[in-house]
């Protein structure tokens, strides 16, 4: 393996054929509402995937402490710790991370939750250690009395004989919510699928994760939704996903596959599919997978902190975490934000799909609707007007009150945005210049967001 993938990688995932994806549609069309079972009245939380491997802001407990208050802002309870491996001499930053992050969060004060995603670790001895270790720490995050664990994939280590007996002997005892693979391996899962995974390891569970990423919005939301069912049925634990892009940069032997999440728009679909279906919680994923474009973290530049990560270049993924604040608290609250500002978010490649790297690994495989457009999503306290600026192309549109959505076209040079109301400027941004002429191919988009002056009065609720 190459010292980036051994690092921290995502396992290599199997495209989904287009015969498996209508029976996935077709699963989420005809299925059932949410099924009401009894799960111990579950509060519903919203985590964040995060990789142990990376350090956003430097390993130390202050760069930690950093994370920690950007996702507490956004309403983020916690993160799910991505640990690959533990108690490893030839990967010791795991071990190191770990204690870093959890004293990040003791030193805080401030609630914020921790608990581990076993990553494809086959030493059963090293897992029993990382969670006894960490099981009594404030921080670490309990469903009732019960430790939480979950997973990315590990389907076939013994986990009731050689990790929950040796931690219950201990006196550990574990809410088991793993990702579990369905057999044959899919990553856009049916709901049948998801009831072969629950009937497999029934005895084994608390409940379920799904790491949606390598898909479209409405198939991630569709997925989702069938997993809700099917777990909820089963009288367990469903956290669902949200997945803010995805560029595979690393995973060449798969062409490099890009998945067009169209902005904003993939978002919102995402969030107002989870709000529809109720599922316990939430995990975005993932706050700093910097290798594979999932991430959410609003760092301006990763590669401040993690020199690898400076090819292609990185760029701030504030858009959507500042975008996912509103659906996290109408998630966790059940009540639609009250729409009182004038807010705006933007969201686009740094480069014509148009492009030739000739130097580098094209990118073969894109989904969806790739096109050059800079994606805008707007929420209006009242009618307004927004001028977007595309090097020397400038489009003025009309936009009345609530949540809108623009796609404009783009061009090389600066960009910029301009929302005025009564011939007043409400708010304005710019964000990175699109490029006329690359040397790699970048597929990670950049992302920023404006907001006006709050008005005095509350107006009416906008989903």
């Amino acid at each position: 393996m190459t010292p980036w993938t051994e690092k921290c990688s995502l396992l290599a995932m199997r495209l989904l054929s287009f015969d498996r994806f209508l029976f996935c549609l077709l699963n989420i069309l005809i299925l059932p509402g949410l099924v009401n079972c009894a799960r111990g009245g579950t509060q519903h939380y919203v985590f964040a995937h995060y990789m142990v491997c990376n350090s956003t802001y430097g390993a130390s407990v202050q760069g930690y402490e950093h994370d920690i208050q950007d996702a507490q802002a956004a309403g983020i309870d916690g993160f799910a710790l991505n640990v690959g491996a533990y108690d490893d001499p030839t990967q010791p930053y795991y071990n190191a991370n770990v204690a870093f992050i959890y004293s990040a969060a003791a030193a805080l004060g401030t609630g914020f939750k921790l608990f581990f995603s076993v990553d494809s670790m086959t030493n059963a001895a090293a897992i029993v250690h990382m969670i006894s270790t960490y099981a009594a720490r404030p921080n670490t995050f309990l469903e009732g009395t019960n430790v939480v664990v979950s997973t990315y994939g590990d389907n076939n280590l013994d986990w009731q004989n050689q990790v929950f007996v040796p931690l219950q002997q201990q006196g550990v005892s574990v809410c088991f919510v793993p990702f579990f693979w369905p057999n044959p391996i899919e990553e856009l899962p049916t709901y049948a699928q998801g009831v072969g995974v629950l009937n497999t390891y029934t005895n084994l569970l608390n409940g379920l994760f799904l790491f949606g990423a390598a898909g479209l919005p409405y198939e991630l939301a569709q997925c989702n939704s069938n997993y809700t069912v099917a777990v909820h049925q089963a009288g367990k634990l469903f956290m669902a996903s949200i997945t803010p892009s995805y560029w595979g940069c690393v995973q060449t032997n798969l062409g490099r596959r890009y998945f067009e999440t169209d902005g904003g728009e993939g978002t919102v679909t995402e969030w107002q599919s989870i709000i529809a279906n109720q599922p316990d919680w939430v995990e975005i994923t993932t706050w700093n997978d910097f290798l594979e474009s999932t991430y959410i973290s609003p760092i301006a530049n990763p590669a401040q902190y993690e020199p690898e990560y400076a090819v292609p270049q990185r760029y701030s993924h504030a858009g959507y975490l500042e975008l996912a604040k509103r659906y996290i608290a109408w998630y966790k609250t059940g009540v639609p934000p009250v729409l009182n500002q004038d807010a705006l978010y933007y969201f686009y490649r740094i480069h014509s799909l148009k492009l030739v790297a000739p130097k580098d690994i094209a990118v073969t495989n894109l989904y969806g609707d790739a096109s050059d457009v800079i994606y805008n999503t707007l929420f209006l306290t009242a009618p307004a007007q927004l001028q977007v600026l595309s090097g020397t192309n400038s489009v003025t549109y009309s936009l009345g009150t609530g949540l809108q959505q623009i796609r404009t076209p783009f061009a090389p040079g600066a960009q910029s945005f301009t929302l005025t109301r009564s011939s007043n400027m409400v708010l304005t941004a710019q964000g990175p210049p699109i490029l006329s002429a690359i040397t790699n191919y970048d597929y990670f988009t950049a992302s920023g967001f404006a907001y006006g002056l709050q008005a005095p009065t509350n107006l009416v609720a906008q989903p």
